[in-house]
C-alpha cells in the first residue's frame, strides 16, 4: 500500500523564505514574504506561525554563533516596518478604553506587543504601545493619562520578573485590568503572586482575551 502524502505546510515553507531573505539581507522578501503569508493563511495565523517562528530560529542562529548580529536585526527592523505599515492600514478605532502595551522596566523586546497591538487595532480596538523598558512612573503616567481597559506587560528574561510584576501591581492598585505575558512567567509557578490574568503564547488567543475582558474592550 503507497503511503500517504501529506499536504505542504504553506506556514513552514513561508518561515523557509523568510530565514532565507535574512539571510541574503534583502528586507523587501521578508516583507514580500509576511504579506503572502496573510494572504494564504490570516493576519494571526501569519503572525503565531511564520513571522515569529522565523524571528525565533533567527534568534537561535545568532545565539549559536550562525548568525551576525547585524542580520538578525535587519530582519527585525524589515518585520517592524511590516507591522508599521498595518498599523496605519488598520480600520479607524471605536470609542471603547484604550489597551496599554508595555515591556517590564527592565525587557527590550518589544516585537510582540508590535505584533498584538496590529491585531488589535484591525478589531477596531484602540490601543497605545509604550515600548521596551517602561518604568513604573512612566507606566502609571499613562494609565492615568489615557484611563485604559487594560493593561498589558510583557517580560522574556525571568531575571526581570519581580520589576514587572512590581509594574503589575502599580496598574494594578490604580484600578485597571491587568494581563502579563512572556518567558518570565512561562510556567505556573513563575505565576504565584503575580496580579492579574495570563495571555497565551499565541498572539491570536491573546487579542481574544483583551477582547473579551469586559464590555469597555469590546469592539463595535
Amino acid at each position: 500500500m503507497a503511503a500517504r502524502s501529506h499536504p505542504p505546510d504553506p506556514a513552514a515553507a513561508f518561515v523557509r523564505e523568510i530565514l532565507g531573505a535574512a539571510l541574503a539581507r534583502d528586507s523587501d522578501c521578508v516583507r514580500e514574504q509576511l504579506d503572502l503569508a496573510v494572504g494564504v493563511l490570516t493576519l494571526g495565523a501569519c503572525m503565531d506561525e511564520v513571522l515569529f517562528p522565523a524571528m525565533r530560529q533567527l534568534g537561535r542562529w545568532w545565539q549559536a554563533g550562525h548568525l551576525d548580529i547585524e542580520d538578525e536585526r535587519l530582519a527585525t527592523e524589515a518585520a517592524r516596518g511590516w507591522l508599521e505599515r498595518l498599523a496605519l492600514r488598520a480600520p479607524e478605532p471605536t470609542d471603547a478604553a484604550p489597551v496599554l502595551l508595555a515591556c517590564g522596566p527592565a525587557d527590550q523586546h518589544s516585537l510582540g506587543l508590535e505584533a498584538l497591538a496590529v491585531l488589535l487595532r484591525n478589531q477596531e480596538q484602540r490601543c497605545r504601545v509604550l515600548g521596551p523598558r517602561v518604568s513604573i512612573l512612566t507606566l502609571t503616567t499613562a494609565v492615568r493619562a489615557n484611563v485604559p481597559g487594560a493593561v498589558v506587560i510583557v517580560s522574556h528574561l525571568r531575571s526581570n520578573r519581580l520589576t514587572a510584576t512590581q509594574s503589575l501591581r502599580a496598574a494594578s492598585a490604580l484600578g485597571v485590568q491587568v494581563f502579563y505575558a512572556g518567558g518570565a512567567f512561562g510556567s505556573p509557578r513563575l505565576r504565584r503572586h503575580v496580579p492579574g490574568t495570563h495571555l497565551d503564547t499565541s498572539l491570536r488567543s491573546a487579542c481574544s482575551a483583551l477582547l473579551g475582558s469586559g464590555e469597555g474592550l469590546l469592539p463595535g
